[in-house]
């Protein structure tokens, strides 16, 4: 099973938290917000992860690379950012 995740947004009201780094990778009792996701995720069948990326985007892909938890992940480049629904398109 495929599952979307989407990281893309700048997350303004997380500010200054979100200054230098996107709202997914902000920790939570140490542990970044999107692992939480990709946990729950894996844990309830996805095979692949398809992250919908786009403020700080390279920081996303540094940190996991192309796997999580031997997980594929594949990258979609939200190059503006205009909704939900555009993130999905």
């Amino acid at each position: 099973m495929q599952a979307v995740v989407l990281a893309a947004g700048k997350g303004t009201r997380l500010q200054p938290l979100t200054d230098d780094k996107p709202k997914v990778l902000v920790k939570v009792n140490g542990t970044p917000l999107i692992e939480d996701v990709f946990d729950n995720l894996i844990d309830a069948g996805a095979t692949d992860l398809i992250v919908v990326v786009g403020y700080k985007a390279e920081q996303i892909i540094d940190q996991y690379g192309d796997a999580y938890r031997d997980v594929p992940i594949t990258y979609a480049h939200q190059r503006e950012q205009l909704g939900l629904a555009h993130a999905i398109l």
